[in-house]
């Protein structure tokens, strides 16, 4: 019954009838002429190698580098770059012991400040331009090129661990903020020690590497 009818699903061969009169040609079928390829099969032309086997969107982590700064280079330039900082809460501190030793003396419970005064303003002075000098330095200067003078002296420069480049001076402010983070007990400025990426803290929040002074001149000026 079915060849009388002609059905080709019990037929060995397909039908060979012709298309009635302007039937349009089915240009969707792979024996045509003119068949489009489809852009997403791997073996057509002009198929897009995937960069990525991450979902849209969602950049994957970069590689690892053989770079980075080791903790001990890194301490050494944070200390370069707060000393103004340091010297000012150090001279202050002074003062303020000498005016509670003046106050044991006189037998007063409270501190003598005027014992200590000179010593503690200079120290608030000290530490005033210790302030102007981190914003121009580790904030503005660090920010539009890798490095602080801390790190120009040691040999390191920060950059994104994605653009690999300067971070810019407000998220190098908003970078040293977070850094709030490191000083509970101290383990966040300890975790470059065995870190793989040597990353704080506020590094892996910012997305930040500290990595040895690279080649590339433009990087870092």
């Amino acid at each position: 019954m079915s060849e009388q009818y002609g059905g080709p699903w019990n037929s060995p061969t397909p039908r060979s009838d012709p298309a009635p009169q302007g039937y349009p040609v089915d240009q969707g079928h792979p024996a045509q002429q003119g068949y489009p390829s489809a852009p997403g099969h791997p073996t057509q032309p002009g198929y897009p190698v995937a960069q990525s086997y991450a979902p849209p969107g969602y950049p994957g982590r970069p590689p690892m580098r053989n770079d980075y700064a080791t903790w001990g280079t890194r301490v050494l330039a944070y200390v370069i770059d707060f000393l103004p900082s340091l010297i000012g809460t150090i001279l202050f501190y002074i003062g303020y012991a000498i005016a509670i030793f003046a106050s044991v003396d006189t037998g007063n419970p409270t501190p003598d400040l005027g014992a200590g005064a000179g010593w503690m303003i200079a120290g608030g002075v000290i530490g005033l331009i210790g302030l102007a000098w981190n914003i121009y330095n580790r904030w503005i200067t660090a920010g539009r090129t890798g490095q602080s003078l801390g790190k120009r002296i040691t040999k390191i420069a920060l950059i994104g661990e994605e653009t690999n480049a300067p971070i810019g001076p407000l998220n190098a402010f908003l970078r040293d903020l977070v850094h709030i983070l490191d000083g509970f007990a101290y383990v966040g400025y300890l975790w470059p020690l065995w870190d793989e990426r040597k990353q704080t803290f506020s590094d892996k929040i910012m997305k930040t590497v500290v990595i040895k002074t690279p080649r590339n001149p433009e990087l870092v000026s």
